[in-house]
């Protein structure tokens, strides 16, 4: 009979494990340096658009405080018409 024999060498497995560890964890490395790296650019990006939002809030109180510092005349409403003192309409 023919036998086919298989000697396993624990140098070259323990080698290959190794090596398929290492290999691994500087993929995973890269890939969470890749991530953290978009994270802070996202993080810059929303400061940057909040620090605008509270510019133009800013400017907005601004021009809200220049119109109510204005004299608007105001018309009363509460007193009848001068020509009906009674308040009792014409025809």
């Amino acid at each position: 009979m023919f036998t086919l024999e298989f000697i396993i060498n624990p140098i070259i497995v323990a080698a290959t494990l190794i090596g398929g560890i290492g290999t691994g964890y500087a993929f995973r490395k890269r890939k969470l340096i890749k991530l953290q790296s978009k994270i802070l650019q996202l993080e810059e990006e929303m400061m940057d658009s909040h620090a605008e939002i509270l510019n133009l809030q800013k400017e907005y109180v601004r021009l809200e405080a220049n119109r109510t510092d204005q004299s608007i005349p105001v018309i009363s409403m509460k007193h009848g018409n001068k020509d009906n003192p009674k308040g009792k309409a014409s025809k």
